[in-house]
This record gives C-alpha cells, structure tokens and sequence, in this order.
C-alpha cells in the first residue's frame, strides 16, 4: 500500500519538478537572450559614436579649412571697403569689413578700419571694443592706442586717454601727433611741465612747425615761464617772418615783460 502511495506522488511530483526545470529553462534563455541584446545594442552605440566622432572630425577639418584667409578674396573685400570710406559710403564699409574680419579675426588691417569707421559714425563703445580686442592678439601695437585716446578723449576720460597716448608714446617715439595729443590732454589737466614736455619733444621732431611751437609757448605762458614763451615765439617768426599770431604774442610778452622790469 505505501508503494502505491509513492508511485502515486511520484507520478504527481514529476510534471511539477519538470515544469519547474521547464520554467528555469526558459529564465535562463530570455536572460541570456537579453544579455545578447544588450551586447549588440552597446556595440552599435559604440559603433555609431564612432562613426559620429569621425564624421565631426571630418568637418571641423572641412571647417578648418574654409577658415583659413584667402588672401585674395580678403584683399579684395578691404579695397572695397577703403573706396566705401572715401566715399563716406559707411554702412557699406561696415558691411565689407565685417565679412572680412570674420574670415580671419585678429587680422589687423580690417580690424583698425572698421574701429575707424565705427568712430566717423560716433560708435565710440562699438570702435573701443573692437580696439581692446585687437590689442588681445596686438599688444604693442601703437595706433591702437592712440586710436583708444582718441576715444577717451572724445569721452572727456581725460585720465585713461594719458595713459593710452603715453603707451602709444613708448612704443613709437617718432609719432609727433601723440605726443601733441598726450600734451594736449596735460594742459586740460593743467599738468603743464609734462605738457611743455611733450611739445618740446613734437618740435625737435618737427622743428618748422609752426602750430607746435605755438602750442608750446602758449604753455609756457600757462606756466609762467614767460621768457621762455617770448624765446618760443621770436623762434616762430624766424620760420615765418610773418607770422601774426606770434607778433602780437611776442609783443604781448615784452611789454609785460618790461613793464615787470620796471616795476623793480
């Protein structure tokens, strides 16, 4: 009887424990069909990132490419620009320059021209951007500077526009028109040493030049130096004999001179 017993949950236990096996089985499959899966979706990712990254490589080196100047094309677009400044054509200027300047960024030539043209139209923030930006790539470059006190001084920023002349100063010594404009800016201040400074050095430069000599006695007299003014405008009159200016300056000078004499 107890045999029967076991044939009979024998018999029972068998479907279960194949059914069990069955279903493990079939676990097992899906796990190990999910894990192909997942193997082959991460290599085509890999695959497709890499064919990305070679693609965009190929392009920036196309993108490399056309970036770099045409000389030119990029000489071209500047005479167009300098014959639409002549014309004061300035909004076309603008529009050539641009396009030049974004085929080669720093390049000097396109940048100080449009800063130029920025300051004819009076867009003194525009043209000063432009400036400190080409003195990024152009540090020691003069014109820049003294373009920057042009600015400064147009914006009554009397203190910057010295110290930007003065560079523009040190790095060209023979530009006699910054150093007039940095003396200039001295006697706005009333610095009149550094000024008289200033306009001696433009004259040694330019020794006949009348307006500078003028300047420069007109300083003197500012700063009480009085004989050195009458010297600097009897200088004047051997240049010009003429000169009218610097008669009634120089007469000017010696009665005032003369009568100081005989006040003692």
């Amino acid at each position: 009887m107890v045999q029967l017993y076991l044939f009979l949950a024998a018999l029972v236990a068998i479907p279960v424990i194949v059914t069990r096996r069955y279903g493990i089985h079939k676990k097992e499959e899906k796990a190990r069909f999910k894990k192909k899966i997942d193997e082959r979706v991460q290599e085509l990712k890999k695959t497709a990132h890499e064919d990305t990254l070679r693609r965009f490589k190929e392009e920036y080196k196309k993108f490399q490419k056309r970036k770099r100047i045409d000389p030119t094309e990029y000489n071209i677009l500047v005479k167009k620009a300098e014959m639409a400044i002549s014309k004061k054509q300035w909004i076309t200027a603008k529009q050539i320059l641009i396009q030049a300047i974004a085929m080669a960024k720093n390049e000097i030539v396109a940048g100080l021209k449009l800063a130029s043209v920025y300051q004819q139209c009076n867009e003194l923030n525009k043209a000063e951007n432009l400036y400190r930006r080409l003195l990024e790539a152009h540090p020691n470059y003069a014109d820049i500077y003294s373009n920057l006190g042009q600015i400064f001084t147009q914006k009554k920023k009397y203190k910057e526009a010295i110290t930007t002349y003065a560079r523009a100063v040190d790095l060209d010594e023979k530009n006699d028109q910054n150093l007039i404009a940095l003396g200039k800016l001295y006697v706005i201040l009333r610095h009149y040493d550094s000024a008289i400074e200033c306009f001696k050095r433009a004259t040694l430069l330019k020794p006949r030049e009348v307006y500078y000599l003028l300047l420069l006695g007109k300083t003197y007299e500012e700063n009480e130096e009085d004989q050195n003014a009458l010297f600097t405008y009897e200088k004047i009159l051997t240049v010009e004999p003429y000169n009218e200016r610097a008669k009634e300056f120089a007469q000017d000078l010696r009665i005032k001179l003369n009568s100081l004499a005989a006040g003692h």
